[in-house]
């Protein structure tokens, strides 16, 4: 039984062995690229940077690593075949994490890459979407000493933030989707480097194919709330009052709605509703929380929700970016002849959008005072 026994493990090890040998010659043969970065160039050109997994036995032993190729040419495809000259394994797209633009391009427009992106099977629609303040090269290309290989960095760091429900979840088929949508304009993840650290930087407003605007950190929580409903979200509100300096919020979920209405004389009103729930792991203000200032604190925040979401709303309003979807609910109020004879940019601009929010505290935490 025993000498059975052994034999099993031994064979087993083998199978686990040749795996992991077959997989090294996969990556020997292939090179899967993980990270596309797409930077402005001269001549109506764009300069393309990849990453791709690299694994180098040194001493019989194995590291992995990023092999990082850069060039420039009129499209991505014919980047990807001129660069495919300088590499000894096939490039493929298959695997790609994360496609970086820069904001140069993206302010320029992003109507020439939709077309390989939508027409390309091999990239997955899943792929994350991402803005660049800077450069692209040089996010992709840069040492980030404390942290995993550079596009696994990318990677992890924006699926983190997208879990948390710190920034929405924007994927290529999302803004493709919006991008194609007469009644919305799509967004996208925005990233830069902070000394020898990457970080989200805020989100990238489109209107159409093109970067218009930059949402702030700070706003970015009131812009989800509107822009879709949350299930785990966490968020600290400065309020800077002495009833309520600020709070912390965790376990938050959000529903909303939007309600169309028209006047008499023909204009447009938009009521963004908002409820939301969460416990209070963090209070700093001067209201006895064991008491019925309790219902002052939620009332407090309610109002203060509403007035900073009302902001991001007129934001979003000035540089005519309605990436929250407000014509998609006018859309369906009007007829298809009318939506189509409808300036929906000058109508989005100057329409009356009103946010209510209303929240309610599930619990207190441990402490009461």
């Amino acid at each position: 039984m025993p000498k059975k026994t052994m034999l099993l493990g031994a064979a087993a090890a083998c199978l686990l062995l040749a795996g992991c040998s077959q997989d090294q010659h996969i990556l020997e043969r292939i090179g899967y690229i993980r990270t596309v970065g797409y930077d402005a160039a001269e001549a109506g050109k764009v300069q393309i940077t990849l990453s791709i997994p690299l694994v180098v036995n040194e001493a019989n032993q194995s590291r992995s690593s990023d092999e990082v190729l850069t060039g420039e040419a009129y499209s991505s495809k014919e980047a990807r075949n001129n660069l495919s000259r300088r590499i000894s394994r096939n490039l493929v797209s298959g695997q790609a994490r994360t496609i970086l633009f820069s904001d140069r391009v993206a302010k320029g427009g992003l109507r020439r890459y939709m077309d390989t992106l939508m027409r390309d099977a091999s990239i997955s629609k899943r792929t994350e979407m991402v803005i660049v303040e800077g450069s692209a090269h040089e996010i992709i290309s840069g040492d980030y000493p404390e942290h995993p290989r550079t596009a696994q960095y990318i990677d992890r760091l924006i699926k983190k933030e997208f879990k948390t429900q710190a920034t929405p979840n924007i994927m290529l088929h999302q803004f493709l989707r919006d991008y194609y949508d007469d009644g919305k304009d799509p967004i996208a993840t925005m990233l830069r480097q902070r000394g020898k650290d990457l970080e989200i930087s805020g989100i990238a407003l489109f209107q159409e194919d093109k970067y218009e605007n930059k949402l702030e950190p700070k706003d970015i929580f009131y812009f989800s709330l509107m822009y879709g409903n949350l299930s785990k979200g966490e968020t600290t509100l400065v309020v800077g009052i002495p009833e309520v300096e600020s709070v912390t919020l965790n376990a938050i979920n959000s529903k909303k709605k939007v309600r169309i209405s028209r006047s008499a004389d023909g204009k447009y009103r938009a009521d963004i509703y908002i409820k939301l729930e969460g416990g209070l792991i963090e209070y700093n203000g001067n209201l006895k929380l064991s008491t019925s200032d309790r219902i002052k604190l939620e009332e407090t925040l309610s109002g203060f929700i509403s007035r900073q979401g009302q902001r991001v709303v007129k934001q979003l309003q000035q540089h005519r970016t309605d990436n929250l979807g407000i014509g998609q609910y006018v859309r369906n109020k009007m007829g298809y002849k009318a939506w189509k004879d409808a300036h929906w940019d000058d109508i989005y601009a100057n329409m009356d959008i009103q946010v209510h929010a209303k929240l309610l505290i599930k619990n207190f935490g441990n402490y009461y005072d």
